[in-house]
């Protein structure tokens, strides 16, 4: 019985395996550094509003596309409003329900933070934005 299948050179097997490794080497590679991209923009995207405030007070930020959070300060008087997307913010000092203090149009870009400060004098309090 006749077979005409032609047989290749030892050596030449082993080279179309070799580039069939490297070629899905690369596939792999590629995908993985499409995912890391995407993961690394998707971090970039977004930023925080930090600052100074009284710390038995609630701060409240308000987003121009109707996002609200809200964040208290931490024992030394520092909070930290962070995943917020970029917009234009209105950043609110508040106590016991009521609105003690606003600073209106804090601008916010992307992997950038603002800081916004509030002090109180008496009943007085006061916010700054800094840029």
């Amino acid at each position: 019985m006749k077979t005409n299948k032609k047989l290749l050179p030892i050596g030449h097997q082993h080279q179309t395996r070799r580039y069939a490794l490297k070629f899905m080497t690369a596939i792999a590679v590629s995908a993985f550094g499409a995912i890391a991209l995407n993961t690394a923009y998707a971090q970039s995207t977004s930023s925080s509003i930090v600052g100074k405030a009284p710390t038995d007070s609630t701060i409240t930020v308000h987003s121009d596309k109707g996002l609200t959070r809200h964040g208290s300060p931490n024992s030394k008087g520092r909070y930290n409003l962070s995943a917020l997307l970029p917009g234009t913010y209105l950043v609110s000092l508040e106590k016991d329900g009521k609105t003690l203090a606003t600073v209106q149009g804090v601008p916010l870009f992307a992997s950038r933070a603002s800081e916004v400060d509030f002090a109180c004098d008496n009943d007085q309090c006061t916010g700054s934005f800094n840029h």
